[in-house]
């Protein structure tokens, strides 16, 4: 495809700004027309293929289409070998354009669960980056590339350690962060600030519980989530961290639609979600079915049916109940832990009371009042449940204390009940109890008892969200040894 041509120049020109602005827009008709325009004017420049790239890329992050990943990944080692290092004019762009081709796929890869190949692009990105800023120090994008390394190597999960291993890499969370921070501070990078603020608001959310941050990203992001798709997925989620779930729902209504635009219908999960944990069961069952209907990837499929399952649970239909669980055993992968969870109720036959599941549900749309109603109404029932309800109970209980500022020790009693009646539990209760009084304590600056029930968490094993708990209190241990 490339072969016959050498990209040897990167010019930054119109065509290329303009093509990616329409590739984060999710524009990529209008993008490709673009770039068969520069192509024919300047068939040499080496943003072409980086910018095709990017295409395929959020293709394959987005919907999820393994034949769509099949039958594009050979173009990578094509658009490398045609990017030719020109000696007498050599680019910051060159090394920087392989890197991030590299690790494009790695990424592509990763949802695919192709890790050893995934690691190994990643450490060749990571050694062109390192090498680029020796080369081009005043360079400020190679933090780009360098920050989302840091930062995710920094919070692996201990099954995926071998990665570091085979590929000599350290991760560094702060690291990360601040070098992601330069290129989003940096007013001759503007170019690429909605990409950063996607990055670094997702990262943040995940690694990092500094909730200032995620004020200010939503103030730099404005109204421009109605203008561009991706900072309308990272508006409504920062407004659903903040615990602002009706601003979620504004967010992803006024999301913005074209029928060039590459169609996001994991936001039709999200805004379902959002519905969900208002209440709204019919406008939440209306969003889920949509998403089944039109939604061609594999990842969330048995989430959705599941959420349907607890919708017809709380409206008292046992049949439709019954259908939507099997649909949860019988369609989607098992890849993601929502999923993988969604699974294991459906196959135990297993839901909690509707209290707990009204209770839980507000509690994560930021309805606290609400959510504290709802599981006072369980007290009475408390001593004639199962232990593992018993230990929901009290997790949610501290959960809604916390966030209604009860004294602390109402909430790190709640907390300590859920540790003793889950402890033999596989739900999730107890290792999120010693995750959250971990948290408690690096508020407090008392970093001991933080990492002893940091390293409480991480000594628990085989519950659900395993993965993901496990790496946030990677994530604090990080943290505190800074």
């Amino acid at each position: 495809m490339y072969s016959q041509i050498s990209f040897a120049s990167f010019d930054l020109n119109s065509n290329i700004e303009r093509s990616y602005s329409s590739i984060i827009d999710l524009e990529f008709d209008v993008a490709k027309n673009i770039l068969e325009q520069e192509r024919r004017i300047n068939p040499e420049n080496g943003f072409i293929l980086l910018h095709e790239n990017f295409i395929d890329f959020l293709t394959i992050i987005i919907n999820e289409d393994i034949n769509y990943f099949n039958s594009h990944k050979n173009y990578k080692s094509e658009r490398l070998a045609s990017i030719v290092n020109n000696n007498d004019n050599l680019s910051p762009y060159f090394l920087y354009s392989k890197a991030e081709i590299n690790l494009q796929w790695a990424f592509a890869r990763l949802k695919f669960g192709q890790y050893a190949k995934a690691s190994l692009e990643m450490l060749s990105a990571y050694r062109m980056l390192e090498e680029n800023k020796i080369l081009f120090p005043e360079f400020n994008l190679n933090n780009k590339g360098l920050g989302l390394l840091h930062t995710l190597l920094g919070a692996i999960p201990d099954e995926f350690s071998w990665i570091l291993n085979i590929t000599n890499l350290n991760g560094d969370i702060a690291l990360g962060i601040q070098e992601l921070d330069l290129v989003l501070n940096d007013t001759n990078l503007l170019m690429y600030e909605n990409e950063i603020l996607f990055i670094i608001s997702f990262i943040r959310m995940n690694l990092d519980k500094d909730k200032s941050a995620y004020i200010m990203y939503l103030h730099m992001i404005g109204d421009r989530y109605k203008k561009n798709i991706l900072l309308n997925f990272t508006a409504a989620r920062l407004s659903y961290t903040l615990g602002h779930n009706d601003k979620c729902i504004k967010i992803l209504s006024d999301r913005p639609s074209s029928l060039s635009m590459l169609n996001f219908y994991y936001l039709d999960y999200l805004q379902a979600m959002a519905y969900l944990y208002k209440l709204d069961l019919n406008s939440a069952k209306k969003k889920f079915r949509y998403f089944l209907t039109n939604y061609k990837g594999k990842n969330y499929i048995k989430s959705a049916y599941h959420k349907l399952a607890l919708i017809s649970f709380l409206q008292n239909n046992q049949e439709e109940t019954s259908t939507n669980l099997n649909n949860v055993v019988a369609k989607g992968t098992l890849f993601i832990e929502e999923d993988k969870v969604s699974f294991k109720d459906a196959q135990e036959n297993k839901l909690s009371h509707p209290l707990l599941i009204k209770s839980r549900l507000l509690y994560d749309g930021g309805y606290y009042y609400q959510s504290l109603s709802e599981i006072k109404q369980f007290v009475k029932l408390l001593n004639l449940s199962s232990s593992e309800m018993q230990a929901e109970y009290w997790y949610r209980l501290a959960r809604i204390y916390s966030k209604l500022s009860y004294d602390q020790k109402d909430i790190f009693d709640s907390y300590n009940m859920s540790l003793e009646k889950g402890v033999n539990s596989k739900k999730y209760y107890a290792p999120m109890s010693a995750l959250q009084i971990a948290l408690i304590y690096e508020d407090q600056n008392n970093f001991s008892k933080a990492r002893y029930y940091f390293n409480s968490c991480i000594s628990m094993s085989g519950f659900d969200y395993q993965r993901g708990i496990h790496q946030k209190a990677k994530a604090g241990l990080n943290r505190i040894s800074n």
